[in-house]
């Protein structure tokens, strides 16, 4: 006789502690969507709780030897990660964050009302399109523009097959090396073996490296110290001068050790590489190619569609930038007026917080200050609000005006535009962006020099390493990991799912109301113990009278799905017919042994059969060993008594109905699939005569299927439309809200949907899972202070205080030389040079900045500093806001 036992044997108490867990998981989950978060300590509980879980604190000695390290390298990095978590978000500063930016409404700040209404922009939007539109086709359309194209196409191929006419070159042999190939080496001629050892060739390759690089590091040591010697001044020694020394001299070490050979070499491909583009891109054929587009421009600009187009164009580009000036103006006040939101400052600190406690606990004051002083410069300079004005009509200008593009005026124009726009943007505002490059520079380099973030790299580098590399650091495949993850960690993964609530399952109809409740699957019972796949071909190739013929049958079978199910609720209620039925109880439902089986045979269908691929031959069901126990209900005398005779009539019945209904639903598939098939075969037909705009094959199939699918749901929800399923999570998702039934997943999910609702702000109770201790080792998170460091001194190069109308171009010097515009600063405050009020003391350093040893403080001016303040352009009445 077969057993009947199932492969896991329901554990009552280890079954209502999984379900527990997964509801508590569905907790989490409401908790995440109504913006909760879990605290610092509950972090460190749950990660404490990972660590010390049998698979990562005793990994399975089924595991390899690397498979077991591999593990303690992820413990590892699961420790480092939450140090680094729990010590710089010290205070729960990324919960207060992200909680805070959920209530941020901006305080006094008043939008500023928009200008034009949504049916007005999406009409100017669409006016827009159709002027590119045009444009566009007028482009392509051009004689001018399609002869550029073509003869670029014919100096690309023309350079392709120079280089493919070289590369033949150099591979084919001469004459002489062809004409002694058929001769015979030597006679006893032998030669030494070569040394392909691992150390000679490495050594080999070292020593050919240290032949031609141009200087080694003890002449980078060496240079920095003679360069220190050199430059030392009565206040210690100048950074600049002393930077530009060492680098002067290494030019001149590198300069040296290069071989002159090589030197030669280098300069020949450059100039043969000159020469190469000079030939096939003369001088001639470029001021050509230009004349070519300037004159496709003007021939563009003569058509009747374009001066609409443009006009259209550059109407609505006026008349937005003149809508973001007003609404710019309006903002001002607007940001100032956010900011008395409390919300939108806590939130700001909070992040500004975080991040410089990743950045090594260094401040981001000197970032805020250099940014802000650009800002400020930029904003009272009128030289460069005209600039902006002049490059907006030299472009109405080229647009609008045909035939201006090729007067020499145009060129004129564009130089001295350019000219002066190089020296604003490159030389007069150089030192302002030289200094907030230099500060976000600085501030990126301090998250490298975090230790706590050089730890957590080390072990994520650590882990990933051995991963893939050998012990030489070599990538390599190995075979044993992936081993040990099919054969010990994914079935642990699936025997660690254990038990999993089913929601409740509800169905409703003119003729019968039914719930199913408290259903909970096992994963090692419910997966087959048996899967089955077979294939016979047969092919016949006949001719003349013999007909040719190709079978395919395919046998699927599947078997040992078990179940061992208690205490499983239900309630039912017949509402129609005789007898009439209302029943709530409560039933055991045990398959063991074979459990639920099947086995299905197919083969190709026949000619005859256009909406197949297979058609279903024969189709088996085996439940024999499934056993219904009713421990409550109301006709349970009645149900015990009939037992036998029920189940004896009741069981061939529903394997009939299943093997009609595994049928049918197999029968139905291949059906769609080859629903699915023919739509593509369809779209693939008429994309044959559109070529250009034809889908690839995979995009054929998926909206294949999904106009299939979208279809076959349409007809199943006009067949079911007196018929209602649902599945509830908790009860507020039941259809029958009013009928409660014994042991309820739901009503258990309800209380873990409350919880997760429960708690100040931010905080939540359904966070605290796991049982591990707290953390007691855990670093305190330091001050976040300014470090002392080089950055550049900031400030506007030229002459300050320029009045509209007047042009600083030419007067400011593009040098890196600080002696130049230290004079300039003076000159423009009038003190002729008596007095230095520039951003440089007397040694180099540098005045409101930093030094690698501390604060400079010659030359400042004195007085009281603020917290987070910069004595910047102290001095500079465009600055104090006295110009």
């Amino acid at each position: 006789m077969a057993s009947s036992a199932v492969n896991r044997p329901t554990n009552v108490k280890q079954k209502e502690a999984d379900v527990n867990q997964k509801l508590q998981l569905y907790g989490i989950y409401s908790a995440f969507a109504n913006g909760k978060v879990p605290s610092n300590k509950q972090i460190d509980v749950a990660l404490n709780s990972a660590i010390a879980s049998a698979p990562l604190a005793n990994p399975s000695s089924k595991l390899s030897a690397e498979g077991r390290h591999l593990v303690a390298d992820l413990r590892d990095v699961i420790e480092q990660a939450k140090v680094l978590l729990l010590t710089k978000n010290e205070g729960n500063l990324l919960q207060d964050f992200m909680w805070q930016t959920r209530f941020v409404q901006g305080g006094d700040a008043k939008l500023p009302g928009a200008p034009i209404d949504k049916a007005t922009a999406q009409q100017h939007g669409n006016q827009a399109l159709d002027g590119l539109r045009t444009l566009g086709t007028l482009l392509i359309s051009n004689g001018q523009f399609r002869k550029l194209l073509s003869d670029a196409t014919i100096l690309l191929r023309d350079i392709a097959g120079d280089a493919a006419q070289n590369a033949a070159t150099r591979l084919n042999p001469s004459q002489e090396q062809l004409s002694q190939i058929d001769q015979a080496a030597d006679d006893n001629t032998w030669h030494d073996v070569p040394d392909l050892s691992r150390d000679n060739l490495r050594n080999q390759a070292k020593s050919t490296y240290n032949q031609n690089k141009p200087f080694s590091r003890q002449d980078v040591k060496d240079t920095a110290l003679n360069s220190t010697d050199q430059n030392q001044t009565r206040d210690g020694v100048d950074p600049n001068q002393a930077a530009s020394t060492g680098a002067n001299q290494l030019r001149d070490q590198a300069s040296a050790n290069v071989p002159d050979e090589n030197k030669d070499r280098a300069k020949d491909y450059r100039d043969r590489s000159k020469n190469y583009v000079k030939e096939k891109l003369p001088k001639e054929r470029r001021d050509q190619s230009i004349f070519r587009l300037k004159k496709m421009i003007v021939e563009i600009q003569g058509h009747q569609d374009y001066q609409q187009a443009i006009e259209t164009i550059l109407n609505l580009a006026e008349e937005y930038g003149g809508h973001g000036k007003n609404m710019s103006r309006h903002g001002a006040g607007a940001v100032k007026g956010a900011h008395s939101d409390e919300a939108l400052t806590t939130a700001e600190t909070d992040l500004r917080t975080l991040l410089e406690r990743f950045a090594n606990y260094t401040s981001a004051d000197d970032i805020i200050d250099s940014v802000n002083a650009i800002y400020r410069d930029a904003d009272k300079d009128p030289e460069l609000k005209n600039w902006f004005k002049s490059i907006d009509s030299y472009i109405r200008k080229c647009l609008k005006e045909q035939g201006f593009i090729m007067q020499d005026a145009a060129n004129e124009e564009w130089n001295q535009l350019y000219d002066q726009g190089h020296f604003l943007l490159r030389e007069r505002y150089r030192d302002h962006t030289n200094r907030v490059l230099d500060e976000f520079k600085f501030f990126g380099l301090q998250f490298d020099e975090d230790p706590q973030n050089k730890k957590f790299a080390a072990s994520m580098n650590k882990l990933f390493t051995e991963l893939g590399n050998d012990e030489n650091g070599k990538p390599v495949f190995k075979k044993h990991l992936v081993k040990d993850l099919s054969n010990v960690i994914v079935p642990g993964i699936f025997e660690s799912v254990r038990y999993v609530p089913v929601p409740r399952i509800e169905y409703s109809d003119p003729m019968i109301d039914a719930i199913v409740e408290n259903l909970v699957i096992e994963s090692d019972n419910l997966m087959p113990n048996s899967f089955e796949f077979g294939s016979d071909n047969y092919f016949r190739w006949g001719r003349k009278t013999v007909a040719s013929k190709n079978k395919n049958k395919v046998m699927v079978s599947v078997s040992g799905v078990q179940m061992d199910l208690k205490d499983v609720s239900y309630y039912i209620h017949k509402k129609q017919g005789f007898p009439s039925l209302k029943d709530t109880g409560v039933m055991d439902i045990h398959m063991g042994g074979t459990g639920f089986s099947f086995k299905i045979a197919m083969e190709t269908a026949d000619k005859s059969d256009g909406q197949h691929f297979f058609k279903i031959n024969k189709v088996d069901v085996d439940m024999k060993s499934l056993n219904i126990k009713l421990k409550q209900s109301k006709h349970k005398l009645l149900f015990n008594i009939f037992k036998p005779l029920l189940f004896g009539v009741v069981k061939p019945a529903i394997s009939k109905v299943l093997e009609k209904l595994i049928k049918d639903q197999v029968h139905q598939l291949d059906g769609k699939a080859f629903e699915i098939h023919q739509e593509a075969e369809r779209v693939a037909k008429a994309a044959k005569n559109d070529p250009q705009n034809a889908p690839n094959i995979y995009s054929r199939y998926v909206d294949a299927a999904k106009t299939t699918l979208t279809k076959n749901k349409e007809k199943a929800e006009a067949a079911s439309a007196d018929k209602k399923t649902n599945v509830a999570m908790t009860q507020h998702d039941s259809m029958f809200q009013n009928i409660k039934l014994p042991g309820g997943i739901s009503t258990k999910a309800t209380e873990y949907k409350n919880l997760a609702a429960k708690g100040d702000k931010w905080e939540s109770p359904v966070f605290s899972i796991g049982s591990a201790a707290e953390s007691t080792n855990l670093p305190k998170a330091s001050t976040v202070s300014r470090k002392p460091h080089q950055a550049s001194s900031g400030g506007v190069r030229g002459p300050q205080n320029v009045q509209p109308g007047q042009s600083t171009f030419g007067q400011a010097e593009p040098t890196n030389n600080s002696a130049g515009f230290s004079n300039q600063v003076n000159e423009a405050f009038g003190r002729g040079g008596s007095e230095d009020y520039s951003l440089k003391n007397s040694s180099g350093g540098m005045n409101g900045g930093y030094q690698a040893g501390g604060y400079q403080t010659g030359g400042l001016p004195q007085g009281n500093l603020s917290s987070g303040g910069t004595t910047l352009g102290a001095n500079n009445p465009v600055l104090s806001g006295s110009a």
